[in-house]
């Protein structure tokens, strides 16, 4: 599955989660069905998020 807005998700991503909280993708994983998960290291440095579902973020800004 795509982020919520729809792209796909890219390592190196710049992405927010409900609560508003931005970060960076560290690694996309493709799983069954479509869905892509993946890994967040949180701006804030917080600890790293270990693969959540990419439709729980939003992307803010790619690299291009």
């Amino acid at each position: 599955m795509p982020y919520r807005s729809g792209e796909a998700p890219k390592t190196g991503d710049h992405v927010k989660n409900n609560r508003e909280q931005p970060g960076t993708v560290t690694a996309v994983v493709a799983a069954q069905a479509g869905h892509e998960l993946v890994s967040i290291r949180w701006d804030d440095g917080g600890v790293e998020v270990p693969l959540k579902s990419a439709d729980d973020f939003t992307l803010l800004w790619r690299r291009t």
